[in-house]
Formats: C-alpha cells, structure tokens, sequence
C-alpha cells in the first residue's frame, strides 16, 4: 500500500502495477494475488482516504470551534495531496472509480455538513449565508481544485466565510 500511494503520488493514474510492484519489492504475482487490477487498488486507496475524512469529520466539534476552518483544510487537501490528485484523475478515466467515489462524496459531505452544524450552534452562528450541506459541497469541491493553486491559509479564508459567514454579515472568530 505504501508503494502504490507514493507511486501514484508521482506519477498518477498512469502507473504501472509493475512500477509498484518494483518499488513494494514484491513480484507482480503477489500484487495479483491481493487485487484484480490497478482500479481494485485505486478503490482501495480511496476507500482509505474515504475513511480518513469521515473520521476526521466525525471528530470536528464545539471543542475545535475557532481551529474548524483549518481542521477542515488539513483534512480535505487529503493525507497525501499528490495521491488525492491521482484519485481525482483515475475518477475521471474509470466510470467504476467515478461511481465509486460520488457515493463516497456524499457520506464524507454528509459528515462535514454534520460538523459544521455543530460548529455552528457552538459559535453562536444562527443565520448562516449558506446551509450546511451547500457550505460542505462547496468546502469539498474547493480542496479538489484549490491546493497548489491556492495558499493554504486562503482556502481556510474561504472554508471559514462558507461554513460561518451569516447572511447579515460575517460573524468570523476565527
């Protein structure tokens, strides 16, 4: 698994299972053995990824309310940015992939809409611009497109005023 995030995180989609393979330092017998194809290990990955978002959300609370912004950024630019890209562009080759990882958006914006209602009610934020499943949408298709384009400390800018930001004006602490 090691392997195959750094390699994709390199070369993206494109790569070769014997590439991983070779720097796993396993035979391509044994990557066979554990996966039919580089989609199975690709959708591995993202269910991984998946996982890693969903439990981050869960965890976001009243505790975390003037750090949410940041939490959200950390969490959404991915546990290796370069391989969420890879996933991105195997989403966009594989129609599987793509099926796969639609249904997973919406658990993990479902989650993040959940922690930003909870944010929410303990930052005293009672007219919100947005609601929280749009704020979530937005949030999530932002880190798909914003990170190396973006600082980060822009995208918390932008996280911040879609999840907090209330229709009469701002009401940003953090």
């Amino acid at each position: 698994m090691s392997a195959a995030r750094r390699v994709f995180a390199q070369a993206g989609y494109e790569a070769g299972v014997h590439e991983i393979c070779r720097v796993a330092g396993v035979g391509i017998g044994t990557f066979y053995h554990q996966f039919v194809n580089k989609a199975e290990l690709m959708h591995f990955l993202i269910d991984q990824e998946h996982s890693f978002r969903v439990e981050a959300f869960d965890a976001l609370g009243p505790e975390q309310a003037d750090a949410t912004a940041g939490e959200v950024v950390r969490v959404i630019a991915g546990s290796d940015p370069a391989l969420l890209q890879a996933m991105i562009e195997a989403c966009g080759i594989d129609a599987q992939l793509r099926t796969v990882a639609r249904e997973l958006r919406r658990e993990t914006g479902a989650r993040l809409a959940a922690a930003f209602d909870r944010v929410r009610k303990a930052r005293g934020v009672h007219s919100p611009a947005l609601d929280s499943t749009t704020a979530a949408s937005a949030a999530l298709a932002l880190g798909d497109t914003a990170f190396g384009r973006t600082s980060a400390a822009d995208v918390e800018r932008i996280v911040n005023i879609l999840a907090f930001a209330e229709a009469n004006g701002p009401s940003l602490r953090a």
